[in-house]
């Protein structure tokens, strides 16, 4: 049975609040966003980690979420919403390998452009920083950084776009392996200033862009300006496919604009990250750009943006995508918070795209033929 949402992990956490507020002698447990008193330790909310289930062991295995409480002070973050916002100490509370709670220390802080702002989004990104060698007996030994893609807004439909978004990059995963690795979380945010009653959420964990180029043979490189045919041709036209196929048009390889170079066997790769504004997600805040404008009018309606480069292998990108279909489609059913609703969405959504790709006719009318000339 599917899981209702956010209003039910909201209600779990709340009829807690009685215990937590007898268990802590110190102080009443602040409500909502002006309580008062000392709030929660940490091993206080250890019980949102019960589950009959064993817990996640190893990272980016699957769509089963980890379950995690994420402690540090929420109120001063989210004070923190420019581009050098400082790291922050908090703390996380995960079961370990043994199903013992571990307590890991860690900094937090602020990241992103367009959703970190505060119209945009009241509850911004993250980028956690974990002390190397102090996960020891949980799944996050050998791993240090992670950005935190978080629900933006305390809402079941933006929780449902984040859970829209993290298929975008598994869609990603069964398409090639030169692409970010992600983990869903469950997270239940504990305020240490005691000004906001704790509350749970899903989120997920992108693996980092070091981690990712050691993990594939390469290394991450920057660069101000790239032309399309820097890049190894099968790569780069797999990633104007798969950017269609998810209908988002907010990339470019220009500029790195949501796109990292991987630098691989002397090759350049391009590897895409960020799909909030992609059609399969379809947030509230996501528009054409001025510059696809004249070819949709929603996110939803799909546009070839691939440049038009010789070599590219369309029959072979086509036979690709058809290989990875059940994969892609099974794994929309495998992520249990999302609602029977977008699950049956981002199915038909995927349906057309196959369609698409499988009619000759429609195949070179909607994406071989509509490529973009840049020479």
């Amino acid at each position: 049975m599917r899981a209702t949402g956010v209003r039910i992990r909201t209600l779990v956490v709340s009829l807690f609040l009685p215990h937590l507020m007898s268990c802590c002698q110190s102080g009443s447990m602040g409500g909502g966003e002006s309580g008062s008193g000392e709030p929660p330790q940490l091993m206080d909310m250890a019980f949102v980690l019960e589950d009959s289930t064993p817990p996640v062991t190893t990272l980016f295995s699957g769509e089963t979420p980890v379950k995690l409480v994420l402690a540090a002070d929420f109120d001063k973050l989210d004070d923190d919403r420019s581009q050098e916002s400082v790291e922050r100490p908090a703390r996380v509370l995960v079961r370990g390998r043994d199903s013992d709670r571990v307590e890991i220390p860690l900094e937090v802080n602020t990241r992103g452009k367009f959703r970190l702002q505060r119209r945009i989004c009241p509850d911004p990104p993250l980028r956690l920083n974990f002390p190397d060698s102090l996960a020891s007996g949980t799944l996050f030994d050998g791993h240090q950084k992670f950005k935190l893609v978080t629900h933006c807004r305390r809402t079941e439909s933006f929780e449902q776009n984040l859970l829209e978004e993290f298929l975008a990059y598994r869609f990603y995963n069964h398409l090639t392996e030169l692409s970010f690795q992600v983990q869903l979380a469950e997270i239940t945010y504990l305020d240490t200033s005691g000004k906001r009653d704790p509350h749970t959420r899903m989120a997920f964990l992108i693996e980092d862009d070091d981690a990712f180029a050691a993990r594939v043979g390469g290394i991450m490189v920057e660069s101000p300006s790239t032309r399309p045919d820097d890049f190894t041709t099968d790569q780069i036209g797999l990633m104007y496919l798969f950017q269609f196929m998810v209908g988002n048009v907010d990339w470019g390889t220009g500029a790195s604009h949501n796109m990292k170079i991987l630098l691989k066997d002397g090759e350049y790769h391009p590897v895409p990250y960020d799909f909030d504004w992609a059609g399969l997600v379809d947030a509230p805040y996501a528009e054409p750009n001025h510059l696809t404008e004249p070819f949709h009018d929603s996110v939803r309606e799909r546009v070839y943006w691939g440049v038009c480069l010789p070599g590219i292998d369309y029959a072979d990108l086509f036979r690709r995508a058809n290989e990875a279909r059940d994969a892609i489609m099974t794994s929309i059913r495998n992520v249990s918070a999302l609602s029977d609703s977008n699950a049956t969405l981002a199915e038909r959504y995927m349906d057309e795209f196959y369609a698409t790709i499988n009619d000759e006719r429609r195949a070179s009318r909607a994406i071989i033929r509509a490529c973009r000339r840049w020479l």
